[in-house]
Order: structure tokens, then C-alpha cells, then sequence
């Protein structure tokens, strides 16, 4: 082989090693650089996910440990009605309220919340201090109750004495329905 052969040979070799060189860039390289790209994002994204929810777990850390402390053991919802009815009217009396009228309201019970609720309407009437006391009794949020309406008037005959209608309702966890 001449000279002028060999450096076309080599010139031709350089050539196609370039080509195929390019190709398995364009083939294998840049779709595997591409998926990499990819997973390095997703990967970042879960990261800081991650930190958020640390962040978060910081934020609400003393809420955790006062559910962990004041959450109700599961019950029914008539067992929690009752015990809710029973003790509005002890509150009421051991303060010396007279009872005028209660009324059960509709349970509050989505399948899809931790927590369901219990409602009464209560009316009572006395005298300012003693209606404070049995209010203060109460809504105790420790207690998962609160009085979520409350209506005051002075008696029409006596305006030493209130007319007080509340409506206190109480939270509770559900017991878990049997799996047949």
C-alpha cells in the first residue's frame, strides 16, 4: 500500500470511529444522561418533602403530645350523648341554675373525620355568678367539649336572674364498627 492509501485508510478509520463515536453519543448517552436527570429531580423533590415534613413534625410537636394526653378513649355516640346530658344537668343543679329546657340535636358523625360530635341545647335560669361558674364547667377544651352558641336575656320578671340557652358540643373518638 502507497502512502497516499494509508493516510486515507487512516483518515477514513478516524472518520468512522468519530461517527460511531457520535452515534453511541446521541443513542445511549444523552437518553441515559436524560433519565438520570430525571431520578437526580425526583430525588430532590422527595428531599426536601422530607424536610418540610421534619419542619412540620418541629411545628406541630406540642400538639401531638397534648392529643397523645387529652384524647377521649373511644365510645358510642349515644354513650356520648348521655354522659354529655347527665352532666349538663348535674353542673346545672350543684350551681343552683333551674333547668327550663333541653334539647338533643343532631349527631355530627362523618365516617371520613377522626373525631365525631355530640350536641345539646340546654336552657337554664339563674343568677350571674352561678350561670358563669356552670358555663366555665363547661366548655373545657381539655375535655373535648365547648359551648358553640350561647344566648343570654334577663328574666322579664326578675332582672336579677338570666336566661341563659347554650348549645355545648362534645367530641369524640368512635368506636370501631365490627368487620363481619
Amino acid at each position: 500500500m502507497s502512502a497516499r492509501e494509508k493516510s486515507l485508510l487512516y483518515l477514513l478509520l478516524a472518520v468512522g470511529f468519530l461517527l460511531v463515536n457520535l452515534g453511541g453519543y446521541k443513542m445511549v448517552y444523552l437518553p441515559r444522561l436524560a433519565a438520570a436527570e430525571v431520578r437526580s429531580a425526583s430525588a430532590e423533590a422527595e428531599v426536601e418533602a422530607a424536610r418540610s415534613r421534619i419542619e412540620t413534625v418541629d411545628l406541630y410537636t406540642d400538639e401531638i403530645k397534648w392529643l397523645a394526653t387529652y384524647e377521649p378513649a373511644p365510645t358510642t355516640a349515644q354513650d356520648a350523648q348521655t354522659k354529655l346530658e347527665q352532666l349538663l344537668g348535674r353542673e346545672a343543679q350543684r350551681n343552683g341554675l333551674e333547668k327550663k329546657r333541653q334539647k338533643l340535636q343532631n349527631s355530627i358523625d362523618d365516617p371520613g373525620l377522626p373525631y365525631h360530635r355530640v350536641r345539646i341545647e340546654f336552657e337554664v335560669n339563674g343568677m350571674e355568678a352561678a350561670l358563669y361558674r356552670w358555663l366555665d364547667r363547661l366548655h373545657s377544651p381539655n375535655d373535648f367539649r365547648a359551648i358553640t352558641f350561647l344566648r343570654m336575656n334577663p328574666q322579664k320578671d326578675d332582672d336579677t336572674k338570666i336566661d341563659c340557652t347554650v348549645i355545648v358540643e362534645q367530641w369524640f373518638v368512635p368506636e370501631l364498627e365490627p368487620v363481619s
